[in-house]
């Protein structure tokens, strides 16, 4: 009975390690191995050693759409933290309408990422002239393309990104804040902790394992963002929008390069096992003080 017992979790858990080892582990395995070699899908596989990972270092576009990836994750992070925090105190302080007020804020977040593209191509258009740029129009700024110019197209999109998830951390926060312990909140109040400071000395405070989540949560997924740029700007105009992840996707389904492809999927592999690494450091360090 007792080796019978031994054996049954792992009989529970042999569908989803036989799924994790099919989908995630052997494609990783072989994505590296390939990484190794020059191959175009057609002709034999040609062993090209460390040659792949040295010509990473001398593409500049490449280093292009690192730079921009970093810029993004930056900005697309501060902009979903804030933003799905505030809305989750919104939600803390109002009674009324709190459902109808979810379910707004939410929407985006189950829109098809192309199709919600696809109506910010036409709202933020130049010609014809969307209705973001009649509006600003109208208020007397000067029309402009915001995902055409270099200048706006990287911003534009990490708010547009933005918009779309705000919602999925605004329930994180929500649900955190909802298991503060109401105790202590009164205990608060009676000691004339007002609005802004339960939050402030509190609330915050004590969801900070929540807040460290959320952040390993969004930079894990600005740094492999792919749908969003690809459909909205395809990396351009030029390569001031480019990403790695529709970089690689370029030089597997475009140039044909896959042995290259996969020398950058390696590389944004390490990166987000690199950058949650440090942040998860730095948060465990963070709650130790």
């Amino acid at each position: 009975m007792r080796v019978k017992n031994r054996f049954t979790p792992w009989l529970f858990s042999m569908p989803a390690l036989a799924v994790y080892l099919f989908v995630v582990l052997i494609p990783v395995v072989w994505t590296i191995c390939l990484s190794f070699f020059q191959w175009d899908g057609i002709a034999p596989m040609k062993f090209a050693g460390s040659g792949n990972l040295q010509k990473l270092v001398g593409d500049q576009t490449f280093r292009k759409a690192v730079i921009n990836n970093l810029k993004f994750t930056c900005i697309s992070t501060c902009y979903q933290f804030t933003v799905g925090m505030a809305l989750a105190v919104i939600l803390s302080s109002v009674s009324r309408g709190r459902n109808l007020l979810k379910v707004i804020y939410f929407i985006p977040c189950i829109i098809a990422t192309v199709a919600l593209s696809q109506i910010f191509i036409k709202l933020l258009a130049l010609e014809p002239m969307g209705v973001f740029n009649i509006v600003i129009g109208k208020l007397g700024f000067q029309p402009r393309s915001f995902l055409g110019s270099p200048k706006t197209s990287l911003v534009t999109l990490a708010m547009v990104d933005g918009y779309k998830y705000c919602g999925i951390y605004m329930v994180i926060f929500y649900s955190a804040f909802l298991s503060v312990s109401q105790d202590v909140l009164d205990a608060a109040m009676i000691d004339g902790c007002g609005f802004f400071n339960q939050y402030r000395y509190i609330k915050i405070p004590m969801i900070k394992d929540i807040c460290g989540l959320v952040l390993v949560m969004l930079i894990n997924g600005t740094l492999k963002s792919f749908e969003m740029p690809y459909v909205l700007t395809n990396g351009g105009p030029g390569t001031s929008s480019e990403m790695v992840a529709t970089y690689m996707y370029k030089s597997a389904f475009s140039s044909m390069k896959y042995g290259y492809s996969s020398a950058i999927a390696v590389f944004l592999l390490m990166e987000c096992l690199l950058a949650v690494s440090l942040l998860r450091k730095a948060v465990a360090a963070g709650g130790g003080e």
